[in-house]
């Protein structure tokens, strides 16, 4: 007589894994704002964010490599973004593990380390939208002189 195997409890290896469709806009998948690069919406989403001044900084030192398409074809490394930025090793690190994980950037490998990682610039879903309403919220300014 056999007994039925007590229920063991969930494992992370029993979580569903995680994926690019789940909530987040990759290159070439956005829907670009008409007259606007990716690079440009991806740089607007870093500073119009609340993350730390570090990670802003590091952010925006990191898209000045990428293309308007938001591809990055000269990685700079962990070394390169510290020469760059001024900041110390660990606060380039702890940057851009916040850009991580606030979605705003993806390693090509997770399992590389920051010393010879490449990066690629992505856009939450949510962040995409938010920056498509306030395109199209805002009116275009009359730059033309009035007529007298």
């Amino acid at each position: 007589m056999t007994t039925a195997a007590a229920p063991r409890r969930p494992s992370p290896a029993d979580m569903p894994r995680k994926t690019a469709a789940a909530g987040h806009s990759l290159m070439g998948t956005a829907a670009p704002l008409p007259g606007r690069s990716y690079r440009s919406l991806w740089e607007q989403a870093v500073l119009s964010s609340n993350m730390p001044p570090p990670a802003r900084l590091t952010g925006i030192a990191l898209a000045t490599h990428a293309d308007p398409a938001g591809q990055i074809a000269h990685q700079p490394r962990l070394i390169g973004l510290v020469h760059e930025t001024g900041l110390h090793v660990a606060q380039v690190a702890v940057a851009l593990t916040t850009l991580r994980g606030r979605g705003l950037l993806r390693q090509t490998r997770r399992a590389d380390r920051y010393e010879t990682a490449d990066f690629i610039l992505t856009i939450p879903t949510a962040v995409m939208s938010r920056l498509q309403r306030t395109a199209t919220q805002q009116k275009p300014v009359d730059t033309s002189e009035p007529s007298a």
